[in-house]
Protein backbone atom coordinates (compact mmCIF):
# COMPACT_ATOMS: atom_id res chain seq x y z
CA UNK A 1 0.00 0.00 0.00
CA UNK A 2 2.84 2.42 0.87
CA UNK A 3 4.44 1.76 -2.52
CA UNK A 4 1.15 2.47 -4.28
CA UNK A 5 0.77 5.75 -2.42
CA UNK A 6 4.25 6.79 -3.47
CA UNK A 7 3.46 6.09 -7.14
CA UNK A 8 0.21 8.03 -6.89
CA UNK A 9 2.09 10.97 -5.35
CA UNK A 10 4.63 10.94 -8.20
CA UNK A 11 1.79 10.84 -10.73
CA UNK A 12 0.12 13.80 -9.02
CA UNK A 13 3.35 15.84 -9.16
CA UNK A 14 3.71 15.07 -12.88
CA UNK A 15 0.11 16.13 -13.53
CA UNK A 16 0.59 19.37 -11.61
CA UNK A 17 3.79 20.06 -13.58
CA UNK A 18 1.96 19.47 -16.85
CA UNK A 19 -0.85 21.84 -15.88
CA UNK A 20 1.63 24.56 -14.90
CA UNK A 21 3.56 24.12 -18.17
CA UNK A 22 0.41 24.35 -20.26
CA UNK A 23 -0.68 27.47 -18.43
CA UNK A 24 2.69 29.11 -19.04
CA UNK A 25 2.56 28.21 -22.73
CA UNK A 26 -0.98 29.52 -23.09
CA UNK A 27 -0.01 32.71 -21.29
CA UNK A 28 2.81 33.29 -23.76
CA UNK A 29 0.62 32.52 -26.78
CA UNK A 30 -2.09 34.83 -25.55
CA UNK A 31 0.24 37.78 -25.08
CA UNK A 32 -1.30 40.99 -26.41
CA UNK A 33 -0.42 41.58 -30.08
CA UNK A 34 1.04 44.98 -29.18
CA UNK A 35 3.73 43.25 -27.09
CA UNK A 36 4.85 41.23 -30.13
CA UNK A 37 5.30 44.30 -32.33
CA UNK A 38 8.51 46.30 -32.65
CA UNK A 39 6.46 49.48 -32.21
CA UNK A 40 2.86 49.99 -31.17
CA UNK A 41 1.02 53.27 -31.76
CA UNK A 42 -2.59 52.30 -31.13
CA UNK A 43 -5.09 54.39 -33.08
CA UNK A 44 -2.78 57.37 -33.57
CA UNK A 45 -2.65 58.60 -37.17
CA UNK A 46 0.87 59.23 -38.43
CA UNK A 47 1.18 62.40 -40.52
CA UNK A 48 4.96 62.74 -40.76
CA UNK A 49 7.67 60.24 -41.62
CA UNK A 50 11.39 61.01 -41.58
CA UNK A 51 14.23 58.73 -42.68
CA UNK A 52 17.88 59.58 -41.95
CA UNK A 53 20.99 57.65 -43.00
CA UNK A 54 24.40 57.30 -41.35
CA UNK A 55 25.78 60.32 -43.25
CA UNK A 56 22.97 62.58 -42.10
CA UNK A 57 21.12 62.66 -45.42
CA UNK A 58 17.41 62.85 -44.76
CA UNK A 59 14.04 62.72 -46.44
CA UNK A 60 10.88 64.02 -44.83
CA UNK A 61 7.38 63.01 -45.90
CA UNK A 62 4.31 64.85 -44.66
CA UNK A 63 0.60 64.27 -44.93
CA UNK A 64 -1.22 67.38 -46.06
CA UNK A 65 -4.96 67.47 -46.68
CA UNK A 66 -5.04 63.68 -46.77
CA UNK A 67 -2.14 63.21 -49.21
CA UNK A 68 1.56 62.57 -48.69
CA UNK A 69 3.92 65.25 -50.01
CA UNK A 70 7.68 65.86 -50.13
CA UNK A 71 8.39 69.32 -48.66
CA UNK A 72 12.00 69.47 -49.88
CA UNK A 73 10.69 69.16 -53.45
CA UNK A 74 8.26 72.04 -53.10
CA UNK A 75 5.47 69.90 -51.65
CA UNK A 76 5.63 67.61 -54.67
CA UNK A 77 3.23 64.65 -54.37
CA UNK A 78 4.73 61.46 -53.04
CA UNK A 79 3.82 58.02 -54.28
CA UNK A 80 0.82 57.51 -52.00
CA UNK A 81 0.76 53.73 -52.29
CA UNK A 82 4.48 53.40 -51.64
CA UNK A 83 4.37 55.58 -48.52
CA UNK A 84 1.28 53.87 -47.10
CA UNK A 85 2.70 50.39 -47.75
CA UNK A 86 6.01 51.34 -46.12
CA UNK A 87 4.24 52.75 -43.07
CA UNK A 88 2.10 49.63 -42.80
CA UNK A 89 5.21 47.44 -42.91
CA UNK A 90 6.75 49.43 -40.06
CA UNK A 91 3.66 48.99 -37.93
CA UNK A 92 3.60 45.22 -38.56
CA UNK A 93 7.27 44.51 -37.75
CA UNK A 94 7.58 41.67 -35.22
CA UNK A 95 9.95 41.71 -32.25
CA UNK A 96 10.73 37.99 -32.13
CA UNK A 97 13.44 36.90 -29.71
CA UNK A 98 16.03 39.52 -28.71
CA UNK A 99 19.54 38.90 -30.03
CA UNK A 100 21.23 41.48 -27.85
CA UNK A 101 20.46 43.74 -24.90
CA UNK A 102 23.78 45.15 -23.76
CA UNK A 103 25.36 48.48 -24.78
CA UNK A 104 28.05 46.47 -26.57
CA UNK A 105 25.37 44.65 -28.60
CA UNK A 106 23.71 47.92 -29.58
CA UNK A 107 27.06 49.23 -30.77
CA UNK A 108 27.94 46.03 -32.64
CA UNK A 109 24.60 45.88 -34.44
CA UNK A 110 24.66 49.66 -35.14
CA UNK A 111 21.33 50.54 -33.53
CA UNK A 112 22.52 53.29 -31.18
CA UNK A 113 21.23 56.84 -30.95
CA UNK A 114 24.18 58.17 -32.95
CA UNK A 115 25.32 54.98 -34.67
CA UNK A 116 22.88 53.52 -37.19
CA UNK A 117 22.26 52.77 -40.85
CA UNK A 118 18.77 54.27 -40.78
CA UNK A 119 16.77 56.21 -38.23
CA UNK A 120 13.05 56.27 -38.92
CA UNK A 121 10.82 58.62 -36.95
CA UNK A 122 7.02 58.68 -36.96
CA UNK A 123 5.19 61.80 -35.82
CA UNK A 124 1.63 62.95 -35.33
CA UNK A 125 0.83 66.65 -34.99
CA UNK A 126 4.58 67.34 -34.56
CA UNK A 127 4.75 64.90 -31.64
CA UNK A 128 7.22 62.02 -31.77
CA UNK A 129 5.26 58.76 -31.66
CA UNK A 130 7.87 56.13 -32.49
CA UNK A 131 11.51 55.90 -33.50
CA UNK A 132 13.25 52.92 -35.07
CA UNK A 133 16.95 52.33 -35.65
CA UNK A 134 18.02 49.99 -38.47
CA UNK A 135 21.55 48.65 -38.27
CA UNK A 136 23.60 45.83 -39.73
CA UNK A 137 22.11 43.16 -41.96
CA UNK A 138 22.14 39.52 -40.83
CA UNK A 139 21.02 38.29 -44.28
CA UNK A 140 19.16 39.37 -47.41
CA UNK A 141 16.10 41.60 -46.90
CA UNK A 142 16.68 41.64 -43.14
CA UNK A 143 18.14 44.12 -40.68
CA UNK A 144 18.95 44.37 -37.01
CA UNK A 145 16.60 46.89 -35.44
CA UNK A 146 15.65 48.54 -32.20
CA UNK A 147 12.89 50.81 -31.04
CA UNK A 148 14.09 53.85 -29.12
CA UNK A 149 11.78 52.73 -26.31
CA UNK A 150 13.48 49.34 -26.08
CA UNK A 151 17.00 48.29 -25.12
CA UNK A 152 16.77 44.99 -27.05
CA UNK A 153 17.90 44.29 -30.61
CA UNK A 154 15.79 42.19 -32.97
CA UNK A 155 15.98 40.83 -36.51
CA UNK A 156 13.24 42.29 -38.70
CA UNK A 157 11.96 41.72 -42.24
CA UNK A 158 13.03 45.08 -43.61
CA UNK A 159 16.29 45.92 -45.35
CA UNK A 160 17.94 49.32 -45.07
CA UNK A 161 17.78 49.86 -48.85
CA UNK A 162 14.00 49.62 -48.57
CA UNK A 163 14.12 52.86 -46.57
CA UNK A 164 15.74 55.26 -49.09
CA UNK A 165 16.70 58.81 -48.15
CA UNK A 166 16.70 60.23 -51.70
CA UNK A 167 13.55 62.26 -52.27
CA UNK A 168 13.26 61.08 -55.89
CA UNK A 169 12.75 57.54 -54.56
CA UNK A 170 9.46 58.70 -52.99
CA UNK A 171 8.15 60.95 -55.77
CA UNK A 172 4.99 60.06 -57.65
CA UNK A 173 6.57 59.03 -60.94
CA UNK A 174 3.18 58.82 -62.69
CA UNK A 175 2.21 62.43 -62.03
CA UNK A 176 2.36 63.47 -65.73
CA UNK A 177 0.55 60.45 -67.12
CA UNK A 178 -2.81 60.50 -68.86
CA UNK A 179 -4.39 57.03 -68.53
CA UNK A 180 -4.77 55.29 -71.86
CA UNK A 181 -8.60 54.98 -71.69
CA UNK A 182 -8.87 58.74 -70.97
CA UNK A 183 -7.06 59.89 -74.10
CA UNK A 184 -9.58 61.33 -76.55
CA UNK A 185 -7.36 63.12 -79.06
CA UNK A 186 -3.66 63.64 -79.77
CA UNK A 187 -2.24 66.51 -81.75
CA UNK A 188 1.36 66.37 -82.95
CA UNK A 189 1.81 69.88 -84.41
CA UNK A 190 3.04 69.77 -87.99
CA UNK A 191 2.62 65.99 -88.14
CA UNK A 192 -0.92 64.74 -87.53
CA UNK A 193 -4.00 65.26 -85.37
CA UNK A 194 -5.66 62.08 -84.15
CA UNK A 195 -9.16 61.64 -82.77
CA UNK A 196 -10.33 58.56 -80.96
CA UNK A 197 -13.49 57.03 -82.39
CA UNK A 198 -15.82 55.98 -79.61
CA UNK A 199 -19.26 54.46 -79.39
CA UNK A 200 -21.86 57.22 -79.07
CA UNK A 201 -23.90 55.25 -76.54
CA UNK A 202 -21.17 54.02 -74.21
CA UNK A 203 -18.25 56.36 -74.76
CA UNK A 204 -15.96 53.33 -75.08
CA UNK A 205 -13.77 52.36 -78.00
CA UNK A 206 -15.60 51.17 -81.08
CA UNK A 207 -15.56 47.50 -81.99
CA UNK A 208 -12.34 45.99 -83.40
CA UNK A 209 -13.82 46.03 -86.91
CA UNK A 210 -14.09 49.85 -86.76
CA UNK A 211 -11.10 52.14 -86.87
CA UNK A 212 -10.18 53.24 -83.35
CA UNK A 213 -8.26 56.31 -84.49
CA UNK A 214 -9.13 58.77 -87.22
CA UNK A 215 -7.90 62.10 -88.60
CA UNK A 216 -9.16 64.87 -90.86
CA UNK A 217 -5.60 65.63 -91.93
CA UNK A 218 -5.20 62.74 -94.33
CA UNK A 219 -4.36 63.16 -97.98
CA UNK A 220 -5.51 61.06 -100.92
CA UNK A 221 -4.70 57.40 -100.45
CA UNK A 222 -3.72 57.86 -96.81
CA UNK A 223 -5.16 56.09 -93.77
CA UNK A 224 -4.30 55.76 -90.11
CA UNK A 225 -2.14 52.84 -89.09
CA UNK A 226 -4.16 51.81 -86.07
CA UNK A 227 -1.32 50.01 -84.32
CA UNK A 228 0.97 53.01 -84.79
CA UNK A 229 -1.58 55.49 -83.42
CA UNK A 230 -2.32 53.17 -80.51
CA UNK A 231 1.38 52.89 -79.72
CA UNK A 232 1.56 56.69 -79.47
CA UNK A 233 -1.37 56.80 -77.04
CA UNK A 234 0.14 54.05 -74.93
CA UNK A 235 3.54 55.78 -74.90
CA UNK A 236 1.85 58.84 -73.41
CA UNK A 237 0.04 56.75 -70.82
CA UNK A 238 3.26 55.20 -69.49
CA UNK A 239 5.32 58.39 -69.24
CA UNK A 240 7.31 58.25 -66.02
CA UNK A 241 9.43 60.89 -64.31
CA UNK A 242 12.57 59.99 -62.41
CA UNK A 243 13.31 63.32 -60.76
CA UNK A 244 11.98 66.82 -60.22
CA UNK A 245 14.38 69.34 -61.74
CA UNK A 246 12.71 72.37 -60.21
CA UNK A 247 10.24 75.09 -61.11
CA UNK A 248 12.54 77.95 -62.10
CA UNK A 249 14.46 76.08 -64.76
CA UNK A 250 13.45 78.08 -67.81
CA UNK A 251 16.89 79.65 -68.22
CA UNK A 252 18.46 76.19 -68.30
CA UNK A 253 15.79 74.19 -70.12
CA UNK A 254 14.26 76.78 -72.42
CA UNK A 255 12.76 74.18 -74.74
CA UNK A 256 12.73 76.79 -77.49
CA UNK A 257 11.88 75.05 -79.58
CA UNK A 258 11.27 71.71 -77.87
CA UNK A 259 12.30 68.58 -79.68
CA UNK A 260 8.73 67.38 -79.41
CA UNK A 261 5.39 68.99 -78.56
CA UNK A 262 2.22 67.00 -77.92
CA UNK A 263 -1.28 68.23 -77.16
CA UNK A 264 -3.52 65.63 -75.54
CA UNK A 265 -7.23 66.03 -74.95
CA UNK A 266 -9.04 63.82 -72.46
CA UNK A 267 -12.58 62.52 -72.12
CA UNK A 268 -13.21 65.27 -69.54
CA UNK A 269 -12.29 67.96 -72.12
CA UNK A 270 -9.04 68.71 -70.29
CA UNK A 271 -5.97 69.61 -72.35
CA UNK A 272 -2.44 68.54 -71.47
CA UNK A 273 0.51 70.01 -73.38
CA UNK A 274 3.82 68.15 -73.26
CA UNK A 275 7.17 69.64 -74.24
CA UNK A 276 10.16 67.35 -74.48
CA UNK A 277 13.81 68.20 -75.03
CA UNK A 278 17.26 66.69 -74.64
CA UNK A 279 19.53 67.59 -71.72
CA UNK A 280 22.93 68.63 -73.03
CA UNK A 281 25.63 66.15 -72.11
CA UNK A 282 23.17 63.64 -70.61
CA UNK A 283 21.15 60.67 -71.82
CA UNK A 284 17.95 61.64 -70.02
CA UNK A 285 15.44 64.17 -71.30
CA UNK A 286 13.62 67.13 -69.75
CA UNK A 287 9.83 67.20 -69.81
CA UNK A 288 7.38 70.00 -69.09
CA UNK A 289 3.70 69.16 -68.71
CA UNK A 290 1.10 71.93 -68.60
CA UNK A 291 -0.57 70.24 -65.63
CA UNK A 292 2.45 70.79 -63.37
CA UNK A 293 4.70 73.79 -62.58
CA UNK A 294 7.86 71.66 -62.43
CA UNK A 295 10.36 70.52 -65.02
CA UNK A 296 11.01 66.78 -64.91
CA UNK A 297 13.75 64.37 -65.81
CA UNK A 298 12.48 61.41 -67.83
CA UNK A 299 14.46 58.30 -68.79
CA UNK A 300 15.88 58.33 -72.30
CA UNK A 301 14.23 55.07 -73.39
CA UNK A 302 10.76 56.42 -72.69
CA UNK A 303 11.53 59.78 -74.31
CA UNK A 304 13.02 58.21 -77.44
CA UNK A 305 10.14 55.77 -77.69
CA UNK A 306 7.70 58.67 -77.57
CA UNK A 307 9.62 60.60 -80.24
CA UNK A 308 9.68 57.56 -82.54
CA UNK A 309 5.95 57.05 -82.03
CA UNK A 310 5.21 60.55 -83.41
CA UNK A 311 6.87 59.88 -86.77
CA UNK A 312 4.22 60.41 -89.46
CA UNK A 313 5.39 57.33 -91.33
CA UNK A 314 4.59 55.27 -88.24
CA UNK A 315 1.08 56.72 -87.88
CA UNK A 316 -0.02 57.25 -91.49
CA UNK A 317 -0.24 54.50 -94.09
CA UNK A 318 0.19 55.55 -97.73
CA UNK A 319 -1.25 53.37 -100.46
CA UNK A 320 1.11 52.75 -103.38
Amino acid sequence: MTKLIRWLAVLLVLQLGLVVGLNLTQTDLSAPPSQRLLISIGDIEIDQLTITDAQGEQVNLRKKEGSWIIPIDGDFPADQEKVENFLQRLLELQRGLPIGTTPAALRRFMVEENNFERRITLLSNEKLIAEIFLGTSPRARMAHARSSKDASVFEINLATYEAPVKSEEWQDERVVQVPYPDIDAIDVPGVISLVRNRSVDTGTDTTPTTERWGSVELGPGESIQQDGADTLAKSISVLRVIDVLGKDMKTIYELTPPQLTLVVKTITDATVVYELGAIEGEDDYVLKASTRPEYFRVPSHLAKSLVRATDRDVIVLKQE
